[in-house]
């Protein structure tokens, strides 16, 4: 889900918080694509709950709970293995982004590209 600057600023009561419950095969998909080899076999769900909260006209906190349930390749015997993982994280955006800031990309923020990219960081190196 993609938030432009002027969705958020719209939004009267804060926090705000969903769901979201999409497919990301698309985002394994296309690092399949690409040629990149991973370990991740397959994706088997991803629940994810998105709290937002507002520090200033431009500047906007997400907090994400992510429990993902992923297939892993075994780092031994190269046999698929479920791999479950709990994240909590919190990412502060901006306009004018401080230290520890992230930016707008152009004058949104896609909250699905951000869930993936904090799974991918989190995989663990050996199952």
């Amino acid at each position: 889900m993609k938030w432009s600057l002027q969705q958020l600023q719209k939004i009267t009561k804060f926090p705000y918080a969903f769901k979201i419950e999409s497919d990301f095969h698309r985002f394994l998909d296309e690092i399949k694509d690409t040629g990149t080899e991973t370990d991740i076999l397959d994706i088997l769900s991803v629940e994810c709950e998105v709290s937002i909260s507002k520090i200033d006209f431009q500047t906007y906190k997400f907090d994400y709970s992510i429990v993902a349930k992923l297939l892993l390749e075994c780092a031994l015997t190269l046999e698929p293995v479920e791999y479950n993982m709990n994240l909590q994280v919190s990412e502060t955006y901006s306009k004018d982004p401080e230290e520890d800031m992230y930016a707008f990309e152009g004058n949104s923020i896609d909250t699905e590209l951000a869930v993936w990219s904090n799974i991918v960081i989190n995989i663990p190196i050996r199952v």
